[in-house]
């Protein structure tokens, strides 16, 4: 059996599930007449042995073939070498710089030596007349401005070495880094095909199989109008299978800032203000340590403090442009969507996407309105699917061309309504006023204090068809026997009322507005103290 040079193979098609892909492979070669052994080398290693085919076309008979992995010690990386290599030079660099502040450091203890040395002799020459105060005052002068000199050279010396020492730092860091993370040794897969060839002729071989390393995920781009939904699927893809995709076709199966949220009040209940147990002396000591703006924090805790979120605004991106759509079918459930492009997708873990899918949906709007909490409504869009199924996936949601922020969008089923864009509405105007408040005395012997409060919502719809609005506001609620609310009344009555919580589910007519009126009375023992208090 003649043996052939190994086989060249050129990764063709790839068809990617949620977790896994399929790999189509071509090549081809030229056989003799008679019994042949190929190789496929150089596959990845994490392709599933007991996946493989081949199949081919020509004037031959494949026999059999067998999958064969190997593995090959790695004795040089090409980037560690060069790591190493730039070690060495930092290292001979700090070298240099350390011999020459040894230099500079022996000079100038010679300079200062000399000028010790000589100063003694000037005192034994000057009083016999050999030497005079000048020629002293001269060595200095020469000898101190050599040593400034060489100080000067030093001090840039040292910057040098520290500098040469962080880089050093920075790249032994990267050499641990490399070492840790990449493998001393490399596995491939090889094919052996045993052909019979009955002719001499060209044969092209298909080889398939799967793998594991690969993945896709959905994200969405929804781009609200008034009674509809734009939704865009891009297929976003990770390739983690040391084998680059090189314009291959590409099939996808689904086998295997402000942004607005809605936030629901507390209940609001009141009881006696209890003080806490006076403090130890100890306690008492560290509190006078505490300066007067901090002490005045720690007072007002006992008292309920209104917060308020600033939001902040997400950067917009930028707007994509309508996407070339793949070719869809559906397979016993499983949607597959055919890139009409070849496609290129590098092994370096990253995320590809491509658009994929384009559809239009109809769409509702209806207003929420947290009194307790906002002073505007929020505007929520309902979608209704269609006949696909929308996967888990990150989800931009726009409206028209403004952009709202992005969210996770749970699975999906066919003609399932789903929210998927809320924002602080332009369409409507909410108020909340508190329209009348008093104390009066009351009880036996005029022993309580009742409150009486009365408030009114107000929601004005500017758009031009009805608006349906659901409103949420609280009163306070006791759970306390000795505080009573009382003389409760509603106009028109909540839906629901829980705790206090109160529930409006209410139409307002196009460029119309709606009221509620609401009232009540809270009654306690005079001298009790109420927490939270009351407005």
């Amino acid at each position: 059996m003649a043996k052939l040079p190994k086989l060249d193979t050129k990764i063709k098609a790839v068809t990617i599930y949620r977790n896994g892909a399929k790999i189509e492979r071509t090549g081809s070669i030229e056989l003799k007449p008679g019994s042949h052994k190929l190789e496929i080398a150089n596959l990845t290693q994490y392709l599933d042995t007991e996946s493989v085919r081949v199949s081919g076309r020509g004037h031959a008979t494949i026999v059999s073939f067998d999958t064969v992995d190997t593995t090959v010690e790695v004795t040089g990386y090409a980037k560690l070498d060069t790591l190493v290599k730039k070690r060495e030079e930092l290292q001979k660099q700090l070298t240099k710089i350390q011999s020459e502040l040894e230099r500079l450091t022996r000079r100038m203890n010679f300079y200062i030596q000399v000028l010790d040395n000589s100063a003694g002799e000037f005192s034994r020459w000057i009083p016999a007349g050999e030497s005079n105060v000048d020629q002293l005052s001269t060595l200095e002068t020469l000898v101190t401005t050599q040593v400034n000199a060489l100080t000067k050279a030093q001090m840039k010396l040292h910057e040098d070495r520290e500098k040469v020492q962080k880089e050093i730092a920075i790249v032994n860091r990267e050499i641990e880094k490399f070492r840790s993370e990449v493998n001393q040794y490399e596995i491939s897969n090889s094919v052996f095909v045993n052909v019979d060839a009955h002719k001499l002729g060209k044969c092209e071989f298909n080889i398939s199989y799967f793998v594991s390393n690969a993945y896709w995920e959905p994200t969405y781009d929804f781009i609200l109008s008034e009674d509809s939904t734009e939704v865009t699927m891009y297929t976003v893809v990770q390739n983690n299978t040391q084998e680059d995709w090189d314009r291959v076709n590409l099939t996808v199966s689904t086998a295997s800032r402000r942004t607005a949220s809605i936030t629901e009040p507390s209940p609001y209940f009141l009881s006696i203000y209890r003080p806490p147990p006076p403090r130890r002396r100890r306690d008492k000591l560290k509190s006078a340590k505490v300066s007067a703006p901090a002490a005045a924090g720690a007072a007002a805790d006992d008292f309920e403090v209104e917060e308020l979120a600033i939001m902040a605004e997400e950067p917009m991106p930028e707007m994509a442009p309508p996407p070339v759509t793949a070719t869809a079918m559906e397979i016993g459930g499983v949607h597959v969507f055919v890139l009409p492009d070849p496609v290129k997708v590098a092994a370096d873990g990253e995320p590809h996407a491509f658009p994929t899918s384009q559809i239009t949906l109809e769409a509702d709007r209806k207003f929420f309105w947290n009194a307790v909490d906002f002073a505007e409504a929020i505007e929520v869009t309902t979608i209704e699917n269609g006949a696909s199924v929308l996967l888990p996936g990150r989800a931009r949601i726009y409206f028209q061309d403004e952009y709202l922020g992005e969210t996770h969008l749970e699975l999906v089923a066919p003609n399932e309504k789903v929210d998927v864009g809320m924002r602080f509405s332009y369409d409507l105007k909410v108020e909340k006023k508190l329209v009348a408040k008093s104390t009066e005395k009351k009880g036996l012997l005029k022993g309580n204090v009742a409150r009486d409060y009365a408030y009114e919502l107000t929601i004005k719809n500017y758009r031009k068809k009805m608006s349906a609005v659901k409103i949420m506001d609280r009163i306070p609620h006791s759970d306390s026997e000795i505080i009573k609310i009382e003389d409760r009344k509603f106009s028109p009555q909540p839906s629901k009322d829980e705790l206090g919580i109160l529930t409006w589910e209410l139409e307002v007519p196009q460029e119309g507005e709606t009221k509620i009126t609401y009232s009540f009375q809270v009654e306690y023992p005079r001298g009790e103290r109420i927490h939270p208090p009351l407005p």
